[in-house]
């Protein structure tokens, strides 16, 4: 069944020396903050640049929140919608670069940590998070990724088992065609929220729904996170029997270049995974592991 989501990615500006006055980044926030109040935004991912002003080895505490971890909570109160706001945080006497999520009446329903600090971060105190971390939400499954993070193979992986739906990327790095392999290995959408006018909406095929610029800061897309990802082979030859059967309640997304697809469903009655057991669609995942076995049985 169909499950709909606005979603927003707010990039963060940065100075090249970083002249910028304590407090920009607030500032910053806060005027992307008023444009998507009341806008129906279910969920907003912030920038990285929401440390800033924080010296390494600071923080602000869960339990009596600062103008950053304010914020976030009033804004996912005020909007009955979902914040994964970025900030460093002190947590047990330790030092943390985390994302903080918060639902709809403001409470926190969970936490990541950056699993891989810069060397510089961790020479400062910086303790690392343990690994992958995925949150149930009214905006889906999320995990989170902070800036260095994406660099490692094994955090990506985490997500591969843990099957987000939408993996929320805050940087000050862009990450360039990293971000794309991301999506495209956890089949999940990606809402990088980054510096300098680039933040991005990504599908579960990797490709880019929307992007910011230095005029449109805001990079928004509307969603669907009820779908099944899939290799063309094997599966392919069934869409026509779909379409015709489900006509406008499907929308099967096919991307030649990869040889992937994705079935959405928008149906009120039946979810995409539900489609995929009706025609025995084989997932993407499940075609590679049977591809592999057969490999092995022939050697």
């Amino acid at each position: 069944m169909a499950k709909i989501l606005n979603i927003a990615a707010i990039n963060g500006m940065v100075l090249e020396r970083g002249e910028e006055p304590d407090g920009e980044e607030l500032r910053q926030l806060n005027e992307a903050l008023v444009n998507l109040d009341g806008t129906g935004v279910d969920l907003v991912v912030t920038c990285e640049t929401m440390m800033m002003s924080q010296k390494a080895g600071t923080g602000e505490e869960l339990d009596n929140p600062g103008p950053r971890l304010t914020a976030f909570r009033d804004f996912a109160k005020r909007n009955k919608c979902v914040v994964a706001g970025a900030c460093r945080l002190i947590l047990d006497g330790n030092p943390r670069q985390s994302i903080v999520y918060y639902g709809h009446e403001g409470e926190v329903l969970g936490l990541y940590h950056k699993m891989f600090p810069t060397p510089q971060a961790i020479a400062k105190g910086t303790i690392p998070g343990d690994g992958g971390t995925v949150v149930d939400t009214p905006a889906g499954k999320l995990g989170g990724i902070l800036c260095f993070d994406l660099n490692f193979d094994e955090l990506r992986d985490d997500y591969v088992r843990m099957a987000p739906d939408i993996l929320c990327f805050s940087s000050y790095y862009n990450g360039g065609v990293i971000k794309n392999n991301w999506a495209v290995r956890t089949r999940a959408f990606m809402a990088c929220a980054l510096k300098d006018g680039c933040s991005e909406i990504l599908d579960p095929l990797g490709r880019t729904i929307n992007v910011s610029t230095y005029y449109k800061r805001i990079a928004q897309a509307r969603i669907n996170i009820d779908r099944f990802v899939m290799h063309g082979s094997g599966n392919a030859e069934k869409f026509p029997d779909i379409r015709r059967k489900y006509k406008d309640q499907v929308f099967i997304d096919e991307d030649s270049p990869s040889a992937f697809a994705v079935l959405y469903s928008y149906s009120d009655d039946v979810t995409a995974l539900d489609i995929a057991r009706e025609y025995e669609l084989v997932s993407v995942d499940q075609y590679f592991a049977d591809c592999r076995n057969l490999r092995k049985n022939a050697l």
